[in-house]
């Protein structure tokens, strides 16, 4: 008998890894809300298979698809929206039904109002981060500092490969290809100086990392390296767990009461970095470093890259964890001041231009006047000869 894969099935129709993610998600969260237990990936055909099977001798899907959303009001509006989506699609997909307008009006009835996350946040400076990081490994303090100095989402930055980065340029370039992007938009961003130094770090002991994590558990034995050029080489799951790790050791780890997340999360270096990078630059600039996909064309179409550059130097100083706020801010000034200073020589430069051509005008009026007396002086002279000659 062919192994039953129902919901594997369904997820292959979607192109985004993203969105079969969540959506297995959602599927294996309504399962358990049926059965009453925890789900691995071995675990959920077989309890998909039972689940259609019990369908198709007459158990009711909408009670349990209601019951499931009322067991995720406890979720941020956003994953519950996401979850009962996923539940539903494959429903109707594997079962051949069709959720109404009227069953939808009753759903959505029963999801958590809102639109965005409702954990409260703590604030995140730069004073915060230099905490968390004193408690973070060399990969760790790499990832933190690449993401917070570029505004790249997490799941992005765990696609990128080692050609994706290059250090060589002043500010580090990083290339987000469309393919690891939500909206299958390329985008370029940058990197600090502290940043580019924490990953130039990291990249030295990268390969051994990745061989301790093959031989981990396999005793003396050694093991080819993975052929993975990834910049880094490891999960989602394992990135918020180094951050969670890190928040915890610097006694930074509360959890909202609603929701018992976190309020130190590690997407908030994202949102850390366009706060801080609009204070220097256009925001349709700090966007589009961000990715986000509305103001890509804008900043990519009214300036070059050399100028898209030139603004990052600008954020640069706002952007660094690792000095203290008085030094940032003195770098800031020095930056503005540097600004100033490079109009005024620009400023002067055009007015000595105008000043020399004004200057070269005048030379050769002067030269044709000059001219202009000499042919005259000539012409006195010989009407005076000539009235000379007259008289005698």
């Amino acid at each position: 008998m062919a192994e039953n894969r129902y919901v594997m099935d369904w997820l292959e129709t979607y192109a985004k890894r993203n969105t079969r993610y969540v959506f297995q998600s959602g599927v294996r969260h309504f399962l358990r809300s049926v059965y009453g237990v925890e789900l691995d990936n071995s675990s959920l055909e077989l309890h998909a298979a039972r689940y259609v099977e019990e369908c198709r001798a007459g158990r009711d899907w909408f009670k349990d698809l209601l019951k499931y959303a009322a067991d995720l009001h406890g979720r941020p509006p956003k994953s519950a929206k996401a979850f009962i989506s996923g539940a539903k699609g494959w429903l109707e997909y594997t079962l051949g039904v069709e959720v109404t307008r009227k069953q939808q009006r009753l759903l959505l009835g029963r999801l958590p109002k809102g639109s965005r996350a409702r954990t409260g946040e703590a604030e995140l400076s730069r004073e915060i981060l230099r905490r968390v990081l004193t408690h973070t490994d060399v990969k760790g303090r790499a990832l933190f500092l690449f993401l917070a100095s570029s505004g790249i989402r997490i799941g992005e930055a765990l696609k990128l490969r080692l050609s994706d980065v290059d250090l060589r340029r002043d500010p580090a370039e990083v290339y987000v290809r469309g393919e690891y992007t939500k909206s299958g938009d390329a985008y370029t961003s940058f990197l600090s100086s502290e940043a580019r130094e924490a990953l130039a770090e990291w990249l030295k002991v990268r390969d051994s990392y990745l061989e301790g994590s093959l031989n981990r558990g396999r005793g003396l034995r050694r093991v080819k390296v993975v052929e993975d050029d990834r910049i880094f080489p490891f999960s989602p799951s394992t990135a918020e767990q180094i951050w969670q790790n890190a928040i915890r050791n610097a006694r930074m780890d509360e959890r909202d009461s609603s929701t018992n997340r976190h309020r130190l999360h590690i997407h908030m270096l994202r949102k850390w970095f366009l706060s801080q990078a609009k204070i220097a630059v256009p925001e349709s600039v700090a966007e589009a470093w961000a990715g986000h996909v509305g103001y890509l064309d804008e900043a990519y179409r009214r300036y070059s890259r050399d100028q898209l550059r030139e603004f990052y130097r600008k954020a640069e100083p706002h952007l660094l964890i690792g000095v203290p706020r008085d030094v940032a801010e003195i770098q800031s000034k020095f930056q503005r001041d540097l600004d100033q200073l490079r109009e005024q020589v620009i400023d002067l430069t055009r007015k000595l231009t105008d000043a020399n051509a004004i200057n070269l005008q005048l030379l050769t009026e002067n030269t044709s006047l000059k001219e202009r007396i000499q042919r005259a002086e000539e012409k006195l002279t010989e009407l005076e000869r000539m009235l000379k000659e007259l008289i005698s």
